[in-house]
């Protein structure tokens, strides 16, 4: 890598090629500030003096725009005529003006009023085409694997027969939040595969970067497209609607500047970012030492960030409904479809092959984690004072995760972790009393035992995992032994944290 870097920065075409960037962002900066024009004069304002009348048919005409030129990029790299240096530029021109169009057709829409039924169905048509141009250039000529392609095709087949089936209803079909995101996470990866093949010939600089990543870093952004891609179905089914509705927050919105707000929502990204990689170090072709506990490390680390971000937005008073939400989305992903994911791949890794048992265990798990984020956004909502913490109902998904990835770390029979998890996910949809971090702290038994152990647990783990790479041979055995330690501090504290749970429903004080 670092003589890469080398080669990369005494390049002779770097200033050429750095040129060309410019000349492109100068051109798509040009075409953003004439599209949106001046500040409306008036609130009822609209007509955009350069467009009159036609001004209601610009956000509609950027989406038509965006589907010639999602071809064009298909067509740059298919046909060998256009791989020279000009038609390149004209690739990354286009990709330029497809991002661009998608985020000033809803903004100059909004602005000059030019809001219409046929845009909000033309909207999501062109991301569709784009990221169908995108995914299949990339398929053919990158590194894009088959699983990925079918999860990007089965999400857009699925929406559309869902919003074809809510429109006939009379229901609201128009483009989800978690879309949005979907399509900026789609657009990047893809596009970043696609200028790594090495098709085209380099002309901006960013292509040599692209180039010199690592094979992991793109599986890792193929899984993040993955996991984007499938959690932004979700709000299209009524029963999935906590991940997607801004649900009243515990407060009201927060009057704070938007980098304040933002400071907890890093968190919840954070703990997004976390389930990716537990499942990219459960992917079979990554090599990685000790598995389970790598694992284990990076679900206990998003359950830590899912820990301090409500917290953080009470204590800086930045609550947001769009936190709220992205909280709850954010879980099912990292507790709910990562942890599933990676029981199946265990599972499989076990088994020697592919596991059908582990496909319906994973099935069973992610269900129950469904079933008890709903539950508790119900509980949520009904709740009189929104500002007081409650404990939960049932053991909550996080800790639920943490507990089947300490059970990969004990036991390698599949049915004696089927049981397990079968038990775990019960517990999840159970009426148990669980008591929240929150309250536990001022419980003895939390503060002074068990608190105080899992964090010991966790901090022993990053000096373990960290460190492994440096560890020779002859400590291999005694670093075994180091992260069973970890998992036993980790599991005592998960078995009290239960049996507590059983105590408060069941024993009266």
């Amino acid at each position: 890598m670092p003589d890469q870097l080398l080669d990369l920065i005494s390049n002779k075409d770097i200033f050429l090629q750095l040129f060309n960037l410019i000349c492109i962002l100068i051109a798509v900066y040009a075409i953003a500030k004439i599209i949106l024009g001046p500040k409306r004069k008036k609130s009822d304002q609209n007509h955009y003096a350069l467009f009159g009348e036609y001004t209601k048919y610009i956000p509609n005409i950027m989406c038509y725009l965006r589907f010639p030129l999602g071809g064009w990029l298909f067509c740059v790299y298919y046909f060998s005529a256009l791989h020279t240096l000009f038609f390149a530029v004209t690739f990354h021109f286009a990709f330029a003006l497809i991002c661009l169009f998608d985020f000033l057709d809803g903004k100059f829409a909004r602005k000059w009023n030019a809001i219409t039924e046929d845009g909000k169905s033309l909207d999501p048509a062109a991301d569709k085409w784009a990221t169908f141009c995108l995914a299949v250039t990339a398929f053919m000529f990158g590194e894009l694997r088959w699983w990925v392609l079918f999860i990007v095709f089965a999400r857009e087949i699925i929406s559309m027969l869902q919003r074809m089936r809510l429109r006939r209803k009379g229901e609201d079909a128009s483009a989800k939040w978690l879309g949005k995101l979907k399509t900026g996470v789609q657009f990047t990866a893809l596009y970043i595969i696609i200028i790594r093949s090495g098709v085209l010939p380099d002309t901006v600089f960013y292509e040599m970067i692209a180039k010199i990543l690592p094979d992991g870093f793109v599986l890792w952004g193929m899984i993040l497209l993955c996991f984007a891609t499938i959690i932004s179905v979700f709000p299209y089914f009524k029963s999935f609607s906590y991940v997607n509705d801004y649900t009243r927050s515990q407060v009201k919105e927060s009057p704070r500047a938007w980098y304040i707000v933002m400071i907890p929502n890093l968190f919840t990204v954070g703990n997004y970012l976390c389930g990716v990689t537990a499942v990219f170090f459960a992917m079979p072709e990554v090599e990685v030492a000790y598995r389970p506990f790598v694992c284990l490390f990076w679900i206990l680390a998003a359950g830590f960030c899912d820990a301090f971000d409500g917290p953080l937005a009470r204590k800086l008073n930045s609550h947001s409904d769009f936190g709220a939400s992205l909280d709850s989305s954010t879980d099912l992903s990292t507790f709910g479809l990562a942890t599933a994911v990676i029981i199946f791949l265990r599972f499989s890794e076990l088994r020697g092959g592919l596991s059908y048992l582990g496909i319906v265990i994973a099935l069973v798990y992610f269900v129950y984690v469904h079933l008890r984020l709903a539950r508790f956004t119900v509980l949520l909502n009904q709740n009189t004072d929104k500002g007081e913490k409650h404990d939960f109902v049932g053991l909550p998904s996080p800790p639920g995760a943490i507990a089947v990835l300490i059970a990969f770390t004990f036991f390698n029979n599949i049915f004696v972790l089927s049981i397990l998890i079968i038990m775990i996910s019960l517990l999840m949809y159970s009426k148990l009393d669980f008591i929240s971090h929150s309250n536990s702290i001022n419980q003895p038994l939390y503060r002074f035992l068990l608190i105080p152990a899992t964090f010991a647990g966790f901090f022993m783990l990053i000096g373990l995992i960290f460190q492994q790479p440096f560890v020779t041979a002859h400590f291999v055995r005694e670093l075994l032994v180091y992260f069973r330690i970890c998992s036993w501090l980790l599991a005592v504290s998960m078995f009290i944290y239960i049996l507590d749970a059983f105590r408060r429903t069941y024993v009266k004080s």
